[in-house]
């Protein structure tokens, strides 16, 4: 009984610090992007201090806006900071792993997606409701890729959580030409799913290429503070998925105090390269063209069906 109080508490525990440390991930990624691009960075705690500043303004609401205007950022902040409990950071497991599988897992993103859609869509303003179905747009085609690779990890461990995942792969250690294929899938996924360069722009001021800043325009003060928070917590979610499916090692399977520590400098470092090669990517690229991405996310389809074909021809790993 002792023993689950205390497995609980550090599982919770690790929920709430993923979500605290969640806008370190923005703030690294800045200063990744400032240095690559030779200009002074800003101190990695600086998205800590925007959000500070908007949650102490008062927000402006536009006279038109319906609840579902006010609920959307409280849906959205919610549905992320509960996928903190579900995705693995220190140990192999969160604190509702073992219930929430990876097809719920895309269905709470989608959740939070469909929220702030509507939330843009509500206020009637012209930029709201182009971001909005240019995000759904995206989606649609995103989407499908995200749930096929999970599907070739269901099919190699035959199991749908991401502990079960994770731990297969720890212990079966080698080479699954199928997962590679769906590694570059989820790369480029990802990209598009959080909003980088070069599907979308999150440090552009041009309205008329807005994908996801495009939406929230007409957010102020706490709002924008829980989208903005809500972000970040959605770039190190995928993070966090792409090293649990790809590159598990490291994260610990024990309550041990050694082990733990271990798992937190591993990750820590997984992390520290993803973002530097996010950020080489977006400092090497420019965004794309609107009616370029159908074509940069069927690159990504294809990805995703050629590594469950392998995964049924080649089953094991080499």
């Amino acid at each position: 009984m002792i023993e689950n109080l205390l497995l609980y508490g550090l599982l919770l525990i690790q929920g709430l610090l993923l979500a605290f440390l969640a806008p370190l991930s923005i703030g690294w990624i800045k200063m990744q992007k400032a240095w690559l691009q030779n200009k002074s960075a800003p101190p990695i705690t600086q998205p800590y201090a925007e959000l500070k500043k908007l949650l102490i303004k008062q927000p402006l609401v536009a006279e038109q806006a319906s609840w579902l205007f006010l609920m959307a950022p409280y849906v959205y902040f919610a549905c992320l900071l509960s996928l903190c409990f579900v995705v693995p950071f220190i140990w192999i497991t969160g604190l509702a792993t073992a219930f929430i599988g990876v097809i719920v897992i895309a269905g709470i993103l989608t959740l939070a997606r469909i929220f702030l859609v509507l939330a843009a869509m509500d206020i009637g303003t012209a930029f709201g409701s182009l971001g909005a179905r240019r995000e759904m747009f995206i989606a649609s085609l995103s989407e499908p890729v995200l749930l096929l690779i999970f599907l070739n990890a269901s099919l190699l461990t035959q199991a749908t959580h991401l502990n079960i995942i994770g731990y297969f792969f720890i212990v079966h250690k080698g080479l699954y030409p199928g997962m590679i294929f769906s590694l570059l899938a989820f790369i480029l996924v990802m990209l598009a799913e959080t909003g980088r360069v070069p599907i979308d722009n999150p440090a552009t001021h041009l309205e008329l290429t807005m994908v996801h800043e495009a939406m929230v325009l007409e957010y102020s003060g706490r709002y924008l503070a829980l989208i903005e928070w809500g972000n970040a917590i959605k770039f190190i979610i995928y993070l966090l998925l792409l090293i649990v499916l790809f590159v598990p090692y490291g994260l610990s399977t024990s309550l041990g105090a050694g082990e733990a520590l271990l798992s937190i400098i591993a990750v820590l470092l997984k992390l520290m390269v993803l973002i530097g090669l996010v950020s080489l990517i977006e400092s090497l690229n420019a965004k794309m063209r609107l009616f370029k991405v159908p074509e940069y996310l069927v690159g990504a389809f294809m990805l995703a069906v050629l590594g469950i074909l392998l995964t049924q021809l080649l089953g094991v790993g080499v």
